[in-house]
């Protein structure tokens, strides 16, 4: 795993490597204080991988996960490149989300939790409306998990997709006689 950019939050950071890593803090604080792009565990399974990687980006930091072998079979021209082309994605582009309403309920504040960093104690009421820029990549998973637990959010730059044939039942709609 490749930590190629932190979020704003080096506390969170800190706390989602020591998560990921299943290391001590000042372990986490050193590979955190590392320049990017830094390797912050060169080790993982993909599905490790997948899970770091998205409570990264749920801290607004940006990974890749490129497999070990690969990595070291690589010139660091390559690698630098390769980084420069993947921070210039449109999926890792800030967007503004804003959040509308999180329900007070169990699964609105792990949403909060996970995505806004705010405990459940720091949850506001109703009236709640949070505008903030994110990378593309969370606005659309926050926009995702929203949809399942009655969060609102708003993010204009996630286009809803056309329907497509096969989204609505077909009926008929009389006789063509």
């Amino acid at each position: 795993m490749i930590l190629l950019r932190k979020g704003s939050d080096d506390e969170r950071l800190v706390d989602t490597i020591r998560q990921i890593n299943a290391c001590t803090e000042f372990k986490a604080r050193f590979l955190a204080g590392l320049p990017m792009p830094a390797i912050i565990n060169p080790g993982m399974t993909e599905g490790e991988a997948l899970f770091g990687q998205f409570e990264l980006i749920c801290g607004d930091a940006i990974s890749v996960f490129i497999r070990s072998e690969v990595l070291s079979a690589q010139p660091d021209d390559y690698l630098d490149a390769l980084y420069a082309k993947i921070l210039q994605s449109p999926e890792f582009q800030p967007v503004k989300i804003e959040v509308v309403k999180i329900p007070p309920t169990e699964s609105g504040q792990k949403f909060a939790k996970q995505f806004l960093n705010l405990p459940a104690s720091k949850l506001p009421g109703d009236g709640f409306r949070c505008s903030i820029l994110v990378p593309f990549k969370k606005a659309r998973i926050m926009k995702h998990w929203a949809e399942r637990i009655e969060v609102q959010v708003e993010c204009t730059a996630i286009q809803e997709p056309e329907p497509q044939i096969g989204d609505y039942p077909l009926e008929p709609i009389g006789s063509l006689s």
